[in-house]
């Protein structure tokens, strides 16, 4: 077996019906590959549909989890039954082209040498951006579709750990256990990718970026209200987590500025710029800029970038400091 292909989902059975019809749509023999779905135990029709879809095909099998455990633990119980030599990630609301693992095999033989996790060419339809100004900013954030300025300070062959996707993204099997998989205590959005790969490099890989294969991320909400609740998520939970479990990380990244000031560690331009971090942060700051950028996403003459990444980080940090539990998983 070449791959598998490891789908976790929740609640989202029309998404996930679009991206099983394109994983299946490969010109790939489907005795090389496999798919697993693993349902967080969803209340949608997604059981009935998976048992009827598996029914059509041998090389689909179908998990449902009896209580909800959270997008990690879902993914690696997938991982964990596996048979495939490499891994692929795939979210249920992401859309592949035809030459999809073909072209990943093409990308590991070329990089045989190397202990590799692949990153793909992941994009929003056009017609989802041209309707939110926040969603094209989340859009340029991604690797591939970032400055001319900040692509030439990334290197595509040895890619940073806060890029890597867990959402669509491959590596070989064994690796995937040799980092411990995905860290099983989040169960909410954010930072579970990039602990992966921050841990995946760190046991001598390498992250890579592949532009020639295309993924589209289906999903028709970009607003800034859905990424306000995602990015308090990542703030609350995950970050929270990382702070007490991979401080290395946080520290080599824009997330230590979120964190309190550590009279030990920090130097006093650093100290000071979190004093000025807190401070631009507060809520009468930040609710007039929220609401500005709420009211305005659909109107292009009101693009600001600048606002976007102030509220990202306040709204991370909001979640951060945050007492109360946020939502349900969502992914």
């Amino acid at each position: 077996m070449v791959f598998s292909v490891i789908i976790p989902t929740y609640n989202r059975v029309e998404k996930l019906q679009k991206c099983l019809s394109s994983i299946v749509s490969q010109k790939f023999s489907s005795e090389d590959y496999e798919i697993i779905i693993v349902d967080d135990c969803s209340k949608d029709n997604t059981e009935d549909f998976c048992n009827d879809f598996v029914k059509e095909k041998n090389n689909i099998r179908y998990i449902k989890n009896r209580i909800n455990k959270g997008r990690c633990v879902t993914r690696n119980e997938g991982i964990r039954v596996s048979k495939g030599f490499y891994l692929v990630f795939l979210d249920n609301d992401l859309v592949v082209e035809d030459n999809f693992l073909q072209t990943q095999l093409d990308f590991f033989k070329k990089n045989s040498d190397k202990k590799i996790a692949i990153i793909n060419n992941t994009s929003y339809p056009p017609a989802i951006l041209s309707k939110s100004n926040f969603g094209t900013f989340i859009q340029s954030r991604a690797i591939g579709y970032r400055s001319e300025r900040d692509m030439v300070s990334i290197d595509m062959r040895n890619v940073p750990a806060n890029y890597f996707a867990g959402g669509g993204s491959s590596i070989k099997r064994e690796d995937a256990f040799s980092v411990g998989l995905f860290e099983e205590s989040l169960g909410k959005y954010g930072s579970e990718d990039e602990l992966f790969g921050h841990r995946f490099i760190a046991s001598g890989g390498q992250i890579m970026y592949c532009d020639e294969t295309k993924i589209l991320h289906d999903d028709n909400d970009v607003s800034p209200r859905f990424w306000k609740v995602k990015f308090m998520e990542l703030g609350h939970y995950g970050l929270r987590m990382l702070a007490e479990k991979e401080a290395d990380l946080v520290d080599s990244t824009l997330y230590s500025y979120v964190m309190p000031i550590d009279r030990k560690r920090d130097g006093l331009v650093k100290s000071l710029k979190k004093i000025f971090i807190n401070i631009m942060c507060q809520n009468i700051f930040r609710v007039p800029i929220e609401k500005y950028v709420f009211h305005t996403d659909d109107k292009k003459m009101f693009k600001n970038f600048f606002f976007y990444r102030y509220l990202t980080l306040a709204w991370i940090r909001s979640g951060f400091q945050s007492n109360k539990p946020l939502g349900e998983v969502k992914y």
